[in-house]
């Protein structure tokens, strides 16, 4: 049986891994990004993250409005439960967009799905509708 705590502390790694960008001028690379993520991902959702290039886009986002994103909490709602099988959940990740003249907080709504494999909790599925950054659509 996994805990909506064990999930929300997967997913709340993942999600640092994935969305952290401290210095957007000197941003982490898409191998560097892919490397750490793929111990949260089952190896299918992995394959389809860098099929679609997911691991790019806070990197260019930062980059283009010049902003550092941190997370700041991910929240799980679980939305379906099987005893010996995938969990899905409802999420909600809070991000804060800054540089040194100013900050906002934004969030992300999507759906999760976490699985055990092997004794390990893996993330099945993300989607999300995404986020809107100063005006622009950034597909966070």
């Amino acid at each position: 049986m996994v805990k909506v705590e064990e999930a929300e502390i997967l997913f709340n790694n993942y999600s640092k891994e994935l969305y952290t960008i401290k210095d957007p001028s000197n941003p982490p690379s898409f191998d560097e990004i892919a490397e750490k993520i793929k111990l949260y991902l089952t190896e299918e959702q992995y394959n389809a993250e860098i099929a679609n290039r997911k691991f790019q886009i806070p990197k260019l986002v930062s980059k283009q409005i010049n902003k550092s994103i941190e997370v700041q909490v991910v929240k799980l709602e679980e939305q379906s439960k099987n005893d010996d099988g995938p969990i899905d959940y409802l999420y909600t990740t809070t991000f804060k967009v800054y540089d040194e003249n100013s900050s906002e907080i934004d969030e992300k709504e999507g759906e999760l799905t976490i699985s055990t494999i092997n004794n390990e909790l893996k993330i099945d599925r993300d989607w999300s509708r995404g986020v809107k950054i100063d005006g622009l659509d950034s597909g966070l």
